[in-house]
């Protein structure tokens, strides 16, 4: 039987460093990193389900739960690549050419920087791989491998797509685990290279195929967290309420991502909590509408800016965290912008922020733009952290940028400001679970049985959900 590795490189940070952001302290860097949601990629254990278990072992490496062991040998070595870990990826695609493995890279990165890309490979992937994957292994049995599989933008039927190998999350990896239900975004936003790798159309899979998937989940860990990683879970309101039905009888809790629309509608939130859902990562992007303008393509943030914060706070009323995620150093922004975030956060409790730096990755219409404008600082792609600065803003100067962003960070990880906002969303979250359970009982049940129910879905909370999920960026 022939072995294969699927490896996902860690992030080597700015110069090698292992730090987010080069001038970040070791205290704010280690926060920050113990902050992150860390999942194994959905993706790579789409392409382990689709290889014969009757040719092929496979081991499946992410350098965020575990280390690579050096002296296996493997026939196929397939690695994960997005910007930035690609350095470190190239560094083990050269290790293990020394050993006679055949190469592969794929994911993001490769695909948008295909000639760089498959100058360290055997072959190279680009764009999603269900159909190209099992062509090469094909391909491979019989001695004929190509140089290059490339998938037209948007072709791949994810309906067809198989369970994910669950069965290869580490021990250490199961907490959280991943699921994507469909793939695309209506709103093509600059910095986004999701139409670059998916095209432009939402591809979703069907409710019984996500059925099949979160009960394997189940398997593997019963009190698992799931985060549903697609772009923007809520674009079919009609789907996703059905998703709501599965999830209320699974009974697990999930995470998910959306845009701020879906605060408008009060009933379909506590519907999303009644089922589980405990957090959402919205896109916020900014507070400045200068900043918003033309930065997805219908401008739905700009024209939303203003609703922010009542969107917010329907949302989180309904007991469902969220968490903010902000864009610093977009053109639109002057030095202000720093302290603006920081009064939204606290104005409006927010249970969390993920605040990045404007980073044009390839593949998206930001670096198109500051490429041409000759902005950007770095191509080292170490340094595509999104939490360091590689472009030179618009509106301040690259001084100002670091030090307002530090000051920035320094405030949202204050052990103070995080239990303060933890402590309002418990509070919020309380009242949501008893919403919840009197509409459940109703008139047919009785008060006693009622406040069981509820504390102990409240002592189910405190356990397991607030502790340490609160400032994080999926």
């Amino acid at each position: 039987m022939k072995r294969i590795l699927f490896l996902v490189p860690k992030v080597a940070g700015p110069a090698g460093g292992g730090k987010w952001n080069s001038q970040w302290t070791h205290t704010l860097n280690e926060i920050v990193q113990s902050s992150i949601w860390k999942v194994i990629t959905p993706g790579v254990l789409t392409l382990a389900a689709l290889c014969d278990p009757d040719k092929y072992l496979i081991d499946l490496i992410d350098e965020e739960f575990g280390e690579v062991d050096q002296t296996m040998e493997y026939d196929i070595v397939a690695i994960y690549t997005v910007t930035p870990n690609v350095k470190r990826a190239y560094m083990w695609a050269a290790h293990f050419r020394l050993t006679r493995a055949h190469v592969v890279l794929g994911g993001v990165h490769a695909s948008m920087c295909p000639d760089e890309a498959s100058r360290f490979a055997d072959t190279l992937f680009v764009g999603e791989a269900e159909i190209t994957w099992p062509e090469f292994l094909l391909d491979y049995e019989r001695g004929t491998v190509k140089a290059t599989y490339v998938q037209a933008l948007g072709q791949v039927d994810i309906q067809s797509s198989p369970i994910p190998a669950f069965n290869l999350l580490p021990s250490n990896g199961k907490r959280i685990i991943p699921i994507q239900t469909a793939r695309g975004c209506p709103h093509g936003c600059r910095f986004c290279n999701l139409r670059s790798l998916y095209g432009r159309s939402y591809r979703a899979k069907s409710l019984n195929q996500v059925y099949a998937e979160l009960e394997a989940a189940r398997k593997i860990n019963p009190r698992a967290t799931i985060y549903f990683t697609d772009d923007n879970l809520f674009c079919d309101k009609q789907r996703s309420t059905k998703l709501f039905e599965i999830m209320e009888r699974l009974k697990m809790n999930w995470y998910a991502h959306s845009d701020i629309s879906f605060g408008e509608d009060e009933r379909f939130i506590a519907h999303a909590f009644r089922s589980g859902c405990r957090q959402v990562l919205i896109g916020l992007e900014s507070l400045n509408r200068g900043s918003l303008e033309e930065l997805d393509e219908h401008n739905f943030k700009a024209n939303y800016v203003d609703k922010y914060k009542m969107m917010v706070e329907n949302i989180q009323r309904g007991g469902i965290g969220v968490i903010g995620s902000f864009i610093v150093g977009l053109d639109g922004d002057d030095a202000g912008i720093f302290e603006r975030i920081s009064n939204f956060i606290e104005d409006v409790g927010l249970l969390g922020a993920s605040v990045t730096v404007n980073t044009p990755y390839p593949g998206t219409l930001n670096y198109e733009q500051l490429h041409a404008e000759n902005r950007i600082r770095t191509y080292d792609w170490n340094s595509y952290t999104i939490f360091e600065a590689v472009i030179e803003p618009a509106t301040m100067n690259y001084r100002q940028l670091n030090e307002g962003y530090i000051r920035l960070l320094n405030m949202i990880y204050d052990q103070h400001n995080i239990m303060n906002r933890r402590s309002k969303q418990f509070e919020r979250m309380k009242a949501a679970f008893l919403r919840a359970l009197n509409t459940q009982t109703g008139s047919h049940g009785s008060q006693s049985n009622s406040n069981e129910v509820y504390h102990e879905k409240v002592q189910d909370l405190v356990s397991i959900r607030i502790q340490r999920q609160d400032d994080s960026e999926l």
